[in-house]
């Protein structure tokens, strides 16, 4: 029987046109439905590496009606760096690579989705505050 994939690859572009900004990466924690047991960093069901989620912006004004934050998980064995700041901004501009998105319903009706990332780098043409300062 044919496997039905619930990954779907989607082009960065294509789901952020405006682009985004990184608000913060953290671990992210595995699901226990006992609540008094130890918090472990959730691992990657498929490589083993550990999952990592990194908080961001989406850029486009109008996503401000439904939410502008989002979140991306990004398995690796060690905490993915943000690319960093540009000069005179508060956040760092980023695009994620191998950005895949799963859609899903929860149990009261409601579709969403989660997106996850092979990893993220500053957008082209993007220079951080150093560059600035250097050419300066």
């Amino acid at each position: 029987m044919p496997l039905i994939p619930t990954r779907f690859a989607v082009d960065f572009g294509e789901v952020f046109p405006y682009g985004a900004f990184v608000l913060g990466v953290e671990a992210s924690m595995a699901f226990s439905a006992d609540a008094s047991a130890p918090k472990v960093q959730e691992r990657d069901k498929e490589t083993g590496q550990l999952v990592w989620i990194v908080r961001a912006l989406d850029a486009n004004a109008d996503a401000a009606k439904f939410g502008a934050e989002f979140k991306v998980k990004i398995s690796a064995d060690h905490q993915p760096v943000p690319p960093a700041k540009i000069q005179g901004f508060p956040f760092a501009p980023v695009e994620f690579d191998g950005l895949t998105i799963t859609p899903y319903a929860n149990n009261k009706g409601r579709i969403a989705h989660s997106f996850r990332a092979a990893g993220m780098r500053a957008p082209a043409g993007a220079k951080s505050g150093q560059t600035q300062k250097s050419a300066a």
